[in-house]
């Protein structure tokens, strides 16, 4: 069975409060949700926190400055690292799960953020009592389990890239294994504290491409409502771009 061409993602793209730092998703979001637990309400100020799942290597910064790596204690002991515009110091994503290639984006960053419909809403148990949740809206009274809510698509691409994020974490402490005899003093801890991150440097995202029969109910639903925000997207920016050319024709 041969497979489709591939369609070229939507130029899906995002920026700080600032514009120094633009970013675009290669791809699909992993998972996307809304966070109303007591911590996000504080840290954001707001009502709740909306965030996205997604590869580090499928975000590809598009601007000629770069940000910044910064970590600080949100609690005592408890050690938060994020990603943020070295200007603004606004935070753009940051690395909240478990797995060290995937990252959680701020939605409201997004030029677009209305596409990004939350997939589920966790932690309503603490939801502010005058929110009120579109009829049908998947809920969880505390936390979620990837395993359970993730659209089999979505599992698969963190299979591959945990998988790839470990060969060259691998690869790269056998290469300063090998180092090591030739610098003397340079001693196991600081090898793996100096490669904790390898994944930033997982090789770019594979299509993946599956027959929907073999996709559950949960996937098909959350793969059209995804295809609906694409489409929307794709309207929008024509219609920004018919603004544009009108305004220059009348310069």
């Amino acid at each position: 069975m041969s497979q489709p061409k591939s369609k070229p993602f939507p130029a899906i793209t995002g920026s700080c409060v600032c514009n120094t730092i633009r970013y675009r998703l290669l791809t699909s979001p992993l998972y996307c949700y809304a966070c109303h637990c007591t911590d996000c309400q504080k840290s954001t100020g707001s009502a709740f926190s909306l965030a996205l799942d997604i590869e580090r290597h499928n975000i590809k910064i598009i601007s000629p400055a770069s940000p910044v790596f910064a970590t600080r204690e949100q609690k005592p002991g408890a050690f938060y690292n994020h990603v943020q515009c070295p200007k603004c110091k606004g935070e753009l994503w940051n690395n909240h799960t478990p797995v060290e290639a995937v990252c959680t984006l701020k939605v409201g960053t997004l030029d677009f953020p209305s596409l990004m419909e939350p997939d589920l809403h966790i932690f309503v148990d603490s939801k502010l009592d005058w929110v009120t949740l579109p009829l049908g809206a998947k809920t969880t009274p505390s936390g979620y389990d990837v395993e359970s809510f993730w659209p089999k698509s979505s599992l698969k691409r963190l299979e591959v890239c945990v998988q790839r994020a470990e060969e060259v974490k691998k690869n790269r402490i056998t290469a300063m294994k090998e180092q090591k005899d030739e610098l003397p003093g340079h001693g196991q801890e600081e090898m793996e504290e100096e490669f904790s991150g390898e994944g930033e440097k997982t090789p770019t995202a594979v299509e993946f491409w599956g027959d929907d029969e073999g996709f559950e109910k949960r996937f098909k639903e959350t793969e059209r409502a995804l295809q609906e925000r694409l489409e929307k997207l794709s309207l929008k920016l024509k219609e920004e771009e018919a603004k544009k050319n009108m305004g220059q024709t009348a310069i």
